[in-house]
């Protein structure tokens, strides 16, 4: 409830400043690969499992969907809505000789909503920083599975998360070149711990690499 209101207060105060420029409006299309390092959090000790470690290795991801462009002289509002995969691994010891993999697959359609400024804004290119909130929302075969500890279930992957995104871009006449960083504000699994009903809580950070294209 708390992240809907503040996004809510972002897209108003975004678009009453807008209201009050003269603004240019773009539309197009973009694709890119991301890395994903999704960590896990050690739960210490449950019934007689003793967690030791958990080490978590970057997985490639991709990504593509369309953009919006609303634009004044030095900043921007952009809107996105991008179809998103993401994946991590993490491995994790437990009673000082033993060990098992977890493993996330998260198809997602994503939302960003971006603030842009135009750093250096030439006539044929442009600079550019950005930020903003991100909603995701798990789709198709999205999975958080791990080889299963004698009576432990399988993870249950949230549905709806949330992230914040920084990056910069550069504009070269109708092609639009991105990189962001993107910070895990809410879970993607598990919310119990208990003999009979694992969650690991695992929490995403992804970089991302993308190519656009303006038609307008």
């Amino acid at each position: 409830m708390k992240k809907s209101f503040l996004t809510i207060a972002l897209m108003t105060m975004v678009l009453t400043t807008f209201a009050q420029l003269p603004i240019t409006f773009d539309i197009g299309l973009k694709a890119g690969i991301n890395s994903s390092k999704i960590t896990t959090d050690n739960p210490g000790a449950i019934g007689s499992y003793t967690f030791n470690d958990f080490v978590s290795d970057a997985k490639g991801g991709y990504l593509f969907g369309a953009f919006a462009r609303l634009g004044a002289k030095k900043i921007y509002f952009q809107p996105e809505l991008l179809y998103v995969q993401k994946k991590g691994e993490t491995t994790i010891s437990y009673n000082s000789t033993q060990s098992t993999t977890q493993s996330i697959n998260v198809k997602s359609v994503q939302i960003p909503l971006l603030v842009g400024f135009k750093l250096i804004n030439l006539k044929i290119a442009s600079i550019r920083a950005f930020t903003g909130p991100a909603m995701s929302f798990a789709v198709g075969d999205s999975k958080a599975t791990f080889a299963a500890i004698s009576a432990f279930n399988q993870e249950t992957l949230k549905k709806n998360t949330w992230d914040w995104q920084l990056g910069g871009g550069v504009d070269l006449g109708p092609l639009v070149l991105d990189v962001r960083y993107e910070w895990g504000l809410s879970k993607i699994t598990g919310e119990s711990l208990s003999p009979t009903n694992m969650g690991f809580k695992s929490k995403g950070n992804f970089l991302t690499f993308s190519l656009g294209f303006k038609f307008i």
